[in-house]
C-alpha cells in the first residue's frame, strides 16, 4: 500500500511555532521502530500530483527541465510505457476520495494499469464517505477503511494506491472544534488556519493508529509506504516573514514518512531525509525483494544521493551538497540515472527492448 497523506507534516518542526500538544504522537511512535524519516518535497502548499508521480514511478522532477511542470498532464499521456512500482502486480487498485479529473488522474491511472479507481465520480463506488464535523472532505478514517476493504477483494497479492483529501486546504475556523492551541511568531490569520490544520492531522493520527492496528490483524503480508506530500501554505510570520520564509525553506519542504510491514522485516533507514522517488528501492530493501536493474540503479542512487529536489542535492542528514564535493562514482550514478530517465521520457525507450525493468 502506498498512502499519500494530504499536506501531512508536523508543525512542531517549524521554528517559532508552539503547539499545546503533539498532534502526531502515534506517527512519531511508529516512526521510531520502523524505516522512517523526513521526505524532501518538491512542493510547498501544493504539487500533490508531482510527488505522487515521483513515488509511483521513481522518476525525479529534479531531472526534468523547469518547463515540465506537471508530468501527469504533459508527459504521461505521450509515453508508450512508463515504469511504476505496480508493474509486478497483477491486481492494482487506486483510491482517491475526491474528483478523479484533477491532474487527469482518471487517464493517468488507467495508463498505469489500475483496474479500479475508486473516487467520487466513478462506477466503482466508495463505500465509506463520512466527514468530520463541518469539514467538506471525506475523512482519513473513511479512506483507510476503504483501503482495508480492498484487501479482502482478492486472496492474491495486490498493490493499493491511496491519496487522501481530509487535510486539504482551505483550513476554515468552523471546520472542527479545535482542541489544540497554536502560539508563536505567526500572524493571527496564520494561527487560526494552523489550528484547524493541526486539529485535522490529529484526527489523521488517531485514524492511522486504527488503520495499522487492523493491518496487524490481517493474515497477509502487508507493507505500507506512508508519507505526507507537502506542507500546507499557512506559515506567515509576524516579523520578517520574507526573510524567515527563505531561511526556513529547507524545513518548509520536509514532511513525515515511514515504511511499515506487518511481518518481520529490516529497518533500512531511520531519521534520514529522502526524496519520494526513493520509496520503492527502500521498500524493496525492507521486504528483501528481488529487484530489476532499474531498481538496482535506484538503490545506488538512494545510497549516494538520497534527496534531490528543486535543483538541490541533499545528503541523508538533510544538508545541501555541492556537486563539486561529490566523488566520481556518485557523479556517474547520478548521470546514469538521468540518462535512464531521459530514455524513458524523451528518448526512444531503448531500455524497454531489454530486461532492464524485470526483477531477477
Amino acid at each position: 500500500m502506498y498512502v499519500l497523506s494530504e499536506s501531512l507534516s508536523n508543525p512542531n518542526r517549524i521554528p517559532g511555532v508552539k503547539l499545546s500538544q503533539n498532534p502526531l504522537s502515534y506517527l512519531d511512535q511508529i516512526k521510531q521502530g520502523n524505516t522512517s524519516g523526513l521526505m524532501d518535497s518538491y512542493g510547498y502548499g501544493g504539487g500533490t500530483a508531482n510527488i505522487e508521480f515521483e513515488a509511483l514511478t521513481s522518476l525525479s522532477m529534479n531531472n526534468f527541465a523547469p518547463s515540465m511542470s506537471i508530468p501527469y498532464l504533459y508527459l504521461v499521456p505521450k509515453l508508450k510505457k512508463i515504469p511504476t512500482v505496480m508493474d509486478d502486480f497483477t491486481t492494482k487498485n487506486a483510491i482517491y476520495p475526491f474528483t478523479p479529473t484533477i491532474y487527469s488522474r482518471n487517464r493517468v491511472f488507467k495508463k498505469f494499469g489500475f483496474q479500479h479507481f475508486y473516487n467520487l465520480d466513478s462506477k466503482d463506488k466508495l463505500a465509506y464517505t463520512n466527514k468530520i464535523q463541518n469539514s467538506n472532505y471525506i475523512s482519513d478514517d473513511s479512506a483507510f477503511k476503504e483501503t482495508l476493504k480492498q484487501v479482502d477483494r482478492t486472496k492474491k497479492g495486490q498493490f493499493i494506491q491511496l491519496t487522501t483529501m481530509q487535510n486539504h486546504m482551505p483550513y476554515l475556523t468552523n471546520d472542527y472544534q479545535n482542541t489544540i492551541k497554536v502560539s508563536g511568531d505567526l500572524t493571527k490569520n496564520s494561527k487560526s488556519e494552523l489550528e484547524t490544520y493541526t486539529q485535522g492531522i490529529n484526527f489523521t493520527d488517531k485514524a492511522l493508529k486504527r488503520f495499522i492496528s487492523e493491518i496487524n490483524k490481517i493474515d497477509k503480508k502487508i507493507t505500507v509506504v506512508f508519507y505526507g506530500d507537502h506542507l500546507p501554505s499557512v506559515y506567515d510570520f509576524k516579523t520578517d516573514n520574507d526573510v524567515k520564509q527563505a531561511k526556513y525553506d529547507q524545513i518548509l519542504h520536509q514532511t513525515d514518512f515511514f515504511i511499515y510491514s506487518n511481518f518481520k522485516s529490516s529497518v533500512v533507514s531511520q531519521n534520514k531525509v529522502v526524496s519520494p522517488y526513493m520509496f520503492t528501492p527502500m521498500m524493496l530493501a525492507q521486504t528483501n525483494s528481488q529487484v530489476s536493474p532499474y531498481y538496482a540503479l535506484l538503490t545506488d542512487v538512494w545510497e549516494e544521493t538520497p534527496a534531490a529536489e528543486r535543483e538541490k542535492i541533499m545528503g541523508d542528514d538533510g544538508n545541501y551538497l555541492s556537486t563539486k564535493t561529490l566523488n566520481k562514482n556518485t557523479k556517474q550514478i547520478m548521470s546514469d540515472y538521468k540518462m535512464i530517465q531521459y530514455d524513458i521520457t524523451s528518448g526512444n525507450q531503448y531500455t524497454y527492448q531489454t530486461d532492464f525493468y524485470k526483477a531477477k
